[in-house]
């Protein structure tokens, strides 16, 4: 992975960058406070990391390696767009309520990314510990999955970040 999108895959999964901001909620018995998906894809020969994620605050953030100069191609939002806050809170209710079938790490561990193209990382952040669950994307892509609700809402997340943006100029 690039340094850019690596930076802000670190700083979504590290609670400390909550800790000052008021208003953090904190959900379930593990007392979550941010949920991601990070999906690999495969470009060519290369693979590119996708990561969505949201936090109790209601912020939302999507993240893409790519081939611009910073190598980071991303969306950012939330407030304000009612849609997109109550998918974002789902996914972060679903990462919350799955925990006990994720592997548990130390807050501030390094998370394996997902380990090749089609693989998706299912992740919970607390102060305490960070959990994540690795399954193929054609698995979470079936409602009977456990995962399937954490993963269907980051894709909702995903579709509604494009209803902040502006409608495209008219010449």
């Amino acid at each position: 992975m690039n340094k850019a999108y690596g930076q802000m895959r670190s700083f979504w999964l590290d609670a400390k960058n909550l800790e000052s901001r008021k208003g953090t909620l904190e959900i379930g018995p593990q007392r979550i406070v941010a949920a991601a998906v990070e999906m690999a894809v495969a470009d060519g020969e290369k693979i590119k990391h996708v990561l969505i994620a949201t936090n109790s605050l209601g912020d939302s953030s999507f993240y893409f390696e790519n081939n611009s100069p910073s190598g980071l191609g991303g969306m950012i939002g939330g407030h304000g767009n009612e849609p997109l806050q109550q998918a974002a809170a789902h996914m972060l209710a679903y990462g919350a309520k799955l925990t006990d079938q994720m592997t548990a790490l130390a807050a501030g561990a390094e998370v394996p990314s997902p380990s090749q193209a089609g693989q998706v990382c299912l992740i919970a952040v607390s102060k305490e510990k960070i959990f994540y669950k690795e399954l193929p994307e054609a698995d979470v892509r079936k409602p009977e999955n456990p995962f399937y609700p954490l993963f269907a809402y980051s894709q909702q997340v995903v579709g509604l970040f494009r209803t902040q943006e502006p409608p495209p100029a008219r010449a």
